[in-house]
């Protein structure tokens, strides 16, 4: 369960397990939960209420909890974003158990496996099918069926047309599953925290309005993977033009989602207390080495030490 042992995802968990049968009675006040505990703990769960109730903890977990990075996997603007951001995540968090997706239309594949050690184990990939498909509720996918994959033999109904299957039984791990949907209506939302956080940030400066109009862009979803063509297409325009306007600019889109990514985690470093890894990865960074290496670029100091001076000085200039 190492995915949500990071960034307090493991604390979100249990948390949840209040919402299901016994779920007090597994988790005795003051337990210190580490990695293991929390395996044993899904464990019994499924041998005491049946494997579809981790899928079931998954689905209220993805809807129901407010931790930040959950937040930020809900705000997803398709499909696509949500399986990027996990892949993210496992990598942010040096999971040794990986996911790799492939996306087609209204269906998303998913097979586990893992960078070292055993393969991830099955109330674990119960769990992560659950959580997928809140997330996917959550962004706008209607009508979901799931189904789980097994090496030999048909494949396992897990949810019709958004019912969960209570009586769910198979055996293995469940390292391969299918979730397709019947429609999709993206939910619109601003991006959490962006606006109105205060905070210190290094200022635009006099941009051209090319450079303005890219970083309203990139800041309605700072943590998300943006291509130049999806960039560009939000603003009718083709990735070639974009990009010839912005080297009329003097500006290149990489240093452009550098600096919003950067000004984003100076308002989070100052205005909250989310932790350094925490506010690396929801500003779209691919680990603590790229965060602080871009941080450095811009700013001349890492991120704690931005911290520790915002807090200290006020004199800072505010954004």
């Amino acid at each position: 369960m190492q995915e949500f042992v990071s960034f307090g995802l493991h604390v979100a968990l249990i948390r949840q397990l209040a919402w299901l049968p016994r779920g007090y009675d597994l988790v005795p006040a003051g337990t210190v939960v580490t990695s293991a505990k929390l395996r044993s703990i899904m464990l019994a769960l499924e041998e005491v209420n049946g494997p579809a109730v981790l899928v079931r903890l998954g689905r209220h977990l993805a809807a129901k909890e407010q931790e930040p990075v959950l937040t930020m996997l809900r705000h997803s603007a398709t499909p696509a974003v949500i399986a990027d951001r996990w892949r993210r995540l496992e990598g942010y968090s040096h999971a040794r158990a990986r996911s790799e997706f492939s996306i087609a239309g209204k269906s998303m594949n998913i097979h586990r496996g893992v960078v070292r050690g055993q393969p991830p184990a099955r109330v674990e990939n119960l769990l992560l099918q659950g959580f997928l498909i809140g997330l996917l509720e959550a962004v706008g996918a209607e009508n979901i069926d799931a189904t789980i994959l097994p090496s030999h033999g048909p494949a396992i109904r897990v949810m019709r047309k958004g019912r969960m299957n209570n009586k769910l039984e198979f055996t293995g791990r469940g390292l391969r599953f299918r979730i397709n949907w019947t429609s999709f209506e993206p939910v619109s939302s601003s991006y959490p925290f962006m606006a109105n956080m205060p905070g210190t940030a290094p200022s635009l400066g006099a941009q051209r309005p090319i450079v303005r109009q890219l970083c309203a862009i990139l800041e309605q979803d700072v943590g998300r993977s943006w291509t130049i063509d999806e960039v560009a297409a939000a603003l009718d325009t083709s990735g070639r033009t974009l990009q010839r306007r912005l080297q009329q600019a003097n500006n290149r889109f990489s240093d452009v989602l550098r600096m919003v990514r950067v000004r984003e985690a100076c308002r989070l470093l100052y205005g909250t207390s989310l932790s350094v890894g925490e506010i690396g990865f929801w500003c779209g960074f691919t680990d603590n080495a790229h965060f602080s290496r871009d941080f450095r670029r811009l700013l001349a100091m890492p991120p704690s030490v931005y911290r520790e001076a915002s807090i200290g000085h006020a004199g800072l200039t505010r954004a």
